[in-house]
C-alpha cells in the first residue's frame, strides 16, 4: 500500500467538491445556518415575550380588574357591545380571543391552536383567577372572616433542585442546536461519500481511475479519509459558531441571559474527539451503505435515514428519560455526548461507554468496507 496514492487520492477528493460548485456550496451552508437560526430564535421569543395581545369583552371593568390588567402588563381590552361584534373583530384579526360575560359568568373565546391563542388564554386566566380572588377576599372580609386564615393555612415556598439555572425552553433549544451539529457531519459526509462513490460510477470514471497504478483499497482509503476530513472541518466550524453565537444572543436577547456553557480546555478537547469520532464512524456507514447504489441519487436516498439518528437525544432530552441504555447506539449516543460535555452534565460511565462502543463501530465499518469494495461487483455494478 502506498501512502503517497491515498495522499493524491485525498487531495483529488477535496479538488473535486471544492470545483462542484453546488456540493461545495452545500457544505459552506450548513454550518452558516447555525448562527442565523439562533439569533432569530431569540429574538423571535423576545418578541413573542414583550408582545401584547387584545381581548375583546361585552362588559365595563371594573376598578379593581382595571388594576389587575395593569399589573399583568400584556393584555389590552376592546369593548363590544354584542357577540356579533367580537366574533367580527376576531375574524379581521383585530383581537386574538373575546370573553362574554353572563351575570356572574366568564366564558373565553380563544384558539388554543396558536401560540398567540394560548398567550392570550394564559394571560385571560390570570387576570379572571386573580379577580376571583379579589372577590373572594372581599366576601370574607365582609362577613367577618379573616381571610388570610382561609387563604393562606399552609406556607408553601419553592426551592430549585436544578444543577444551574438554566430555563427549560434554552436547555430544549441547545439540545436541538447540538443535534444540528451532528447532523451537519452527516449531510457532509452524505454529500462527499455519494459523490466519491455512485457518483463516480454513474459518470464512469471510477474505469478510468483504476487505469493508473493505484489498488483499489488505495483508492477507497483516500476516499474515506477526504470524507471524514470535510466532516471533522465542518463539525469543529459548526460548533465553533455555535457557541459564539448563544453568548452574543445573550448579550442581545432576554431569552438567553441565564445561559450556562462550559467551555475550557478539557471540554474543548473532549468535544474534537467526539466530533473526529462521529466523522469517521458517519463516513464509514455512508461508504457502506452507498456501496450498493447504482447511482448518486439512489445512494442519497439510501442515506437519508442515518441523518435522522441524531434526534434520537434531542426527544430523550424532551422526555426526560434515563439515557445510559442509548449509550450504545452509534451516531446517536455522539449527540448525547456533546451535549452533555458542553453543559458541564458528563457521566463518566456514559462517556467512556460512548467513547468504547463508536470506536468499535468504525473498525467494524471499516473492516466492512475494505471487504466490500475489494469486490468488483461493488466497483464497478
Amino acid at each position: 500500500m502506498k501512502w503517497n496514492n491515498i495522499k493524491i487520492t485525498i487531495f483529488k477528493e477535496l479538488r473535486g467538491i471544492i470545483r462542484d460548485k453546488k456540493s461545495f456550496h452545500k457544505i459552506l451552508l450548513y454550518p452558516i445556518i447555525i448562527p442565523v437560526i439562533i439569533l432569530l430564535f431569540g429574538y423571535l421569543f423576545d418578541y413573542m415575550d414583550n408582545s401584547s395581545y387584545s381581548v375583546g369583552i361585552n362588559y365595563q371593568l371594573s376598578e379593581n380588574e382595571k388594576s389587575i390588567v395593569k399589573e399583568i402588563g400584556s393584555i389590552n381590552y376592546n369593548y363590544y357591545k354584542t357577540l356579533e361584534d367580537m366574533e367580527s373583530a376576531y375574524n379581521n384579526g383585530e383581537i386574538t380571543g373575546y370573553i362574554v360575560k353572563e351575570e356572574n359568568n366568564y366564558t373565553v373565546y380563544t384558539d388554543t391552536s396558536t401560540n398567540s391563542g394560548q398567550m392570550t388564554s394564559s394571560y385571560i386566566n390570570s387576570y379572571l383567577d386573580s379577580y376571583n380572588q379579589l372577590l373572594g377576599y372581599a366576601y370574607l372580609n365582609e362577613k367577618g372572616i379573616a381571610a388570610d386564615e382561609v387563604f393562606h393555612s399552609i406556607i408553601i415556598s419553592s426551592k430549585s433542585l436544578a444543577k444551574d439555572e438554566d430555563n427549560s425552553f434554552f436547555s430544549i433549544f441547545f439540545n436541538l442546536t447540538i443535534t444540528y451539529v451532528l447532523m451537519i457531519i452527516i449531510m457532509t459526509c452524505i454529500v462527499v461519500s455519494t459523490d466519491a462513490t455512485s457518483g463516480e460510477k454513474e459518470r464512469g470514471t471510477l474505469e478510468t481511475i483504476l487505469t493508473f497504478p493505484i489498488k483499489s483499497i488505495e483508492l477507497i482509503i483516500g476516499k474515506y479519509l477526504a470524507t471524514v476530513l470535510l466532516g471533522c472541518v465542518s463539525g469543529v466550524v459548526s460548533y465553533a459558531l455555535m457557541i459564539p453565537s448563544f453568548y452574543l444572543g445573550k448579550s442581545l436577547f432576554k431569552t438567553f441571559e441565564d445561559i450556562r456553557i462550559a467551555i475550557n480546555a478539557s471540554s474543548v478537547l473532549l468535544v474534537l474527539s467526539i466530533i473526529i469520532l462521529s466523522a469517521f464512524l458517519v463516513a464509514g456507514v455512508c461508504f457502506a451503505l452507498s456501496g450498493k447504489a447504482k447511482t448518486y441519487k439512489e445512494a442519497q436516498s439510501s442515506l437519508q435515514l442515518i441523518s435522522l439518528l441524531p434526534l434520537i437525544p434531542y426527544f430523550i432530552k424532551v422526555m426526560e428519560v434515563d439515557n445510559t441504555m442509548f449509550s450504545f447506539i452509534p451516531i446517536a449516543n455522539c449527540g448525547m455526548a456533546l451535549n452533555d460535555i458542553t453543559m458541564n452534565d458528563i457521566n463518566i460511565q456514559s462517556l467512556i461507554i460512548i467513547f468504547i462502543t463508536t470506536i468499535v463501530y468504525t473498525i467494524l465499518i471499516i473492516l466492512f468496507i475494505s471487504k466490500q469494495y475489494s469486490s468488483e461487483e461493488t466497483l464497478f455494478v
